[in-house]
């Protein structure tokens, strides 16, 4: 495996990878393709990873 394999697979960018947004706003839910600064719908500072709300 090489080294862009393994970061892909270590980022969740894999094949297989859930269809999810990456990224959500915990102020109004809004999920995220990007890691914004601020929320684009709300303008909270509060944007996260998803998996780590989920857990």
């Amino acid at each position: 495996m090489g080294v862009f394999e393994r970061a892909k697979a270590a980022s969740g960018l894999s094949e297989g990878a859930d269809e999810t947004a990456p990224y959500v706003c915990l102020a109004c839910g809004a999920p995220h393709e990007v890691q914004y600064h601020r929320c684009p719908d709300c303008e909270s500072f509060d944007i996260r990873c998803a998996r780590w709300v989920e857990e």
